[in-house]
């Protein structure tokens, strides 16, 4: 996934045109336009939503009465792989760790407040998230070209 996700955003930022309005990314001398740096904050913000997501549906599964450690483990893995890519992007994007984990902490709390701070309540962010996450680890392309032809 990892390898996918690095060669999808990379092409993107090869293939797409380079505009007036640059931002300098201090990790590298890629240059990215303003295109791309909208499509990479919005795909970085979405990781990070997914992230959180994943996060607390491992916690409520793991707070169950009879635990399958395959679900489990499936959350898991997502989790990890929504905040690598969210990472990979933030670094792309030139964000500061700090600004990552802040963007973290907020979406932690949107959710907990969407719940009323309740595990009885996770079918709202199941029902709202959990569709939206699994696409978009298995098709951020997808993602990619909707944040593209939202900005146009």
């Amino acid at each position: 996934m990892k390898k996918l996700l690095s060669i999808l955003v990379l092409s993107f930022l090869f293939n797409a045109s380079i505009s007036a309005e640059e931002t300098k990314n201090e990790y590298d001398d890629i240059i990215l336009d303003e295109a791309q740096t909208y499509v990479l904050n919005n795909l970085q913000e979405d990781f990070t939503t997914c992230y959180s997501y994943y996060k607390i549906a491992e916690e409520g599964i793991s707070r169950g009465r009879e635990v399958d450690e395959k679900t489990l483990a499936g959350f898991k893995r997502s989790s990890d792989i929504s905040l690598e890519s969210a990472y990979l992007i933030g670094q792309q994007l030139g964000m500061k760790t700090e600004a990552m984990s802040a963007r973290v902490k907020m979406s932690f709390a949107r959710m907990q407040d969407e719940m009323g701070s309740d595990f009885i309540n996770f079918s709202i962010i199941l029902d709202k998230y959990g569709i939206f996450c699994r696409d978009l680890i298995e098709k951020t392309g997808e993602r990619m070209k909707y944040w593209e032809d939202k900005f146009k």
